[in-house]
């Protein structure tokens, strides 16, 4: 295919990704995501992808399914809820690509729709999610013990001594109406020690406060100086390990228990 006939395959979509197709020749996505999109990428190639199986959940024109495949994935398989054409019909046969890609909602994923996976790439999702705690609690049932995630999303930034999360609605978001999660680091961090995610690295799009790495705990962080409430983008790597939380506090969240009865946790 050459230039001319690219372009003219360009002109049929709408694209979101910015993906390199030639050395002149990328598609038209929204250069304004592309920083943001940059941190996740970097956090992808840091991990052993080679024979993996790998979900990209909201993998929109499949910038990282095309990467995860580039780095040696097995299988890559991506959903969305409003599926791609471009990817579909022009990027996949134009890459002479293996990755699949299915419109499927996230609340509509389970292990047996298409099995477990070694790494599942979250980005850029969780912020809109209605029910972000259910949606998590799904990834994890399809990830393999040991397995790991990649999350970005947009994070409320405050002084960061609570759990918190910020879930506005229509006018009050500060993005636009899908976008009504916004929890803060610790709120995220928790939330996801709570569902057997350990948190391994973090990365801010905007980095005015200092992380401080302590194992075994995991990463805990300081703020550096006051800072006004607002929003930045955050990528967290994480690995899905045994049971964290204590084994009756799981059984009070997940399933029928005697916690009240024997006033034990």
């Amino acid at each position: 295919m050459d230039e001319n006939q690219i372009l003219q395959q360009l002109e049929k979509h709408k694209f979101y990704h910015i993906i390199q197709l030639t050395e002149n020749l990328s598609t038209p996505g929204d250069p304004v995501a592309v920083p943001i999109q940059d941190v996740p990428l970097r956090a992808l190639r840091t991990l052993d992808i080679k024979d993996k199986r790998v979900l990209d959940i909201g993998c929109r024109d499949g910038l990282f399914c095309f990467e995860a495949e580039k780095l040696g994935a097995k299988e890559v398989i991506g959903i969305d809820n409003d599926l791609s054409m471009a990817a579909i019909e022009f990027l996949i046969p134009f890459f002479n690509s293996t990755v699949k890609m299915y419109q499927l909602n996230l609340l509509d994923l389970k292990p047996e729709t298409f099995g477990m996976f070694d790494v599942i790439l979250f980005p850029g999702v969780l912020y809109h999610l209605r029910y972000p705690f259910w949606s998590l609690k799904l990834i994890k049932d399809v990830l393999q013990e040991g397995g790991k995630i990649i999350i970005e999303t947009a994070v409320y930034m405050d002084d960061n001594q609570k759990a918190m999360l910020f879930c506005p609605i229509g006018s009050e978001s500060p993005y636009e109406p899908t976008s009504c999660t916004f929890f803060n680091l610790k709120g995220l961090m928790d939330t996801l020690l709570s569902l057997d995610f350990v948190v391994e690295d973090i990365e801010l799009l905007h980095n005015n406060i200092d992380l401080l790495s302590l194992a075994p705990e995991g990463i805990t962080y300081s703020i550096t100086q006051p800072i006004k409430h607002w929003i930045d983008r955050a990528t967290f790597i994480c690995s899905k390990q045994p049971s964290i939380e204590q084994p009756r506090v799981m059984d009070y969240w997940n399933s029928t228990h005697d916690v009240h009865t024997t006033q034990k946790l």
